[in-house]
């Protein structure tokens, strides 16, 4: 999928995908300037894997400590919520909240 930088407000790209106008985190598009074009891709699993030797356990605590980290959840002093779906409802609340 495609989607154009229509800006940048301090961490958070302002980014248009068919029509919509999305934030994401700037660290996304590190290298891209305001009204570039960026593709994003998906990769398979299998793909995306570094290590395919590697301990699923570890794989999972490594991807929930970015997810903490890419949004800001691991700067608090709370203990650590190892279901995701409760870290993007406390992520979408803060947001309302603002």
């Amino acid at each position: 999928m495609k989607v154009i930088i229509d800006r940048f407000e301090g961490n958070i790209a302002v980014v248009e995908l068919n029509g919509e106008m999305l934030n994401a985190p700037r660290a996304l598009f590190s290298e891209a300037q305001e009204g570039d074009t960026v593709e994003l891709t998906v990769l398979p699993r299998r793909t995306a894997q570094s290590d395919p030797d590697a301990d699923p356990a570890e794989q999972a605590e490594q991807l929930r400590v970015a997810t903490r980290r890419l949004f800001g959840l691991d700067q608090k002093e709370e203990q650590p919520d190892d279901d995701p779906a409760a870290m993007f409802k406390k992520l979408r609340n803060k947001k309302k909240k603002k």
